[in-house]
């Protein structure tokens, strides 16, 4: 009885989850509220606090969950003790790319990111957890890119800032130019060849 209960906690969140982030993308998080997210996924109110104590916990929860099958690939791109952060850091990003062309969920994700990132409109603590990632992840492209450096994957003289922002805007504009138009190209056949490129242009002149 107790595993069954266990169970059911479970699936209830999933189920919140999952409404909570499909009412994200259709309405926005500043107009969809528990009373919404409650309706929506045939619980009350409650159910929700039993597992989330407000909104901003529960889109939390949401990123931290998708962002969890791939973390070992960074978190393995940024050691410095690691033998092949190039390997590493190519991987996670093809995989990301592949992951948005397959998954639903993700891809409604990444449009509430990209809103989020360009509204004024949207929950204040929010968009500053969504700033925060960014932040965060602009730091782990700087370190992987280093550490393909100093191992001697990458050439010593590239300008890593300069290539990390390329890197950031070259994924965000692959993957944003899909959202918007899937027909223009094939998101997860291109996203290997695609990164390999630009990796591939790192190991010519950047400028000085």
């Amino acid at each position: 009885m107790v595993r069954r209960t266990k169970e059911d906690a479970q699936a209830t969140r999933g189920s919140i989850m999952a409404t909570a982030l499909g009412l994200f993308c259709q309405q926005g998080l500043a107009t969809t509220s528990l009373t919404d997210i409650a309706k929506a996924a045939g619980v009350t109110r409650g159910a929700i606090y039993w597992h989330f104590k407000d909104k901003e916990e529960l889109f939390v929860a949401l990123w931290q969950e998708m962002c969890a099958p791939l973390r070992h690939l960074m978190l393995a791109s940024v050691d410095v003790d690691e033998p092949d952060p190039l390997g590493k850091f190519q991987t996670f990003l093809i995989e990301v790319l592949r992951t948005v062309a397959a998954c639903p969920a993700h891809q409604q994700m990444f449009r509430i990111m990209f809103r989020l990132l360009a509204s004024d409109g949207e929950p204040q603590v929010i968009r500053d957890l969504v700033w925060q990632e960014v932040e965060q992840h602009g730091q782990n492209i700087r370190s992987s890119l280093q550490n393909a450096v100093n191992r001697g994957q990458l050439p010593s003289t590239l300008p890593v800032e300069r290539a990390a922002i390329l890197l950031n805007c070259s994924i965000d504009g692959l993957i944003i130019s899909w959202l918007n138009c899937h027909e223009q190209f094939d998101l997860g056949a291109e996203a290997e060849p695609m990164i390999k490129a630009l990796f591939c242009s790192f190991h010519h002149s950047m400028g000085d």
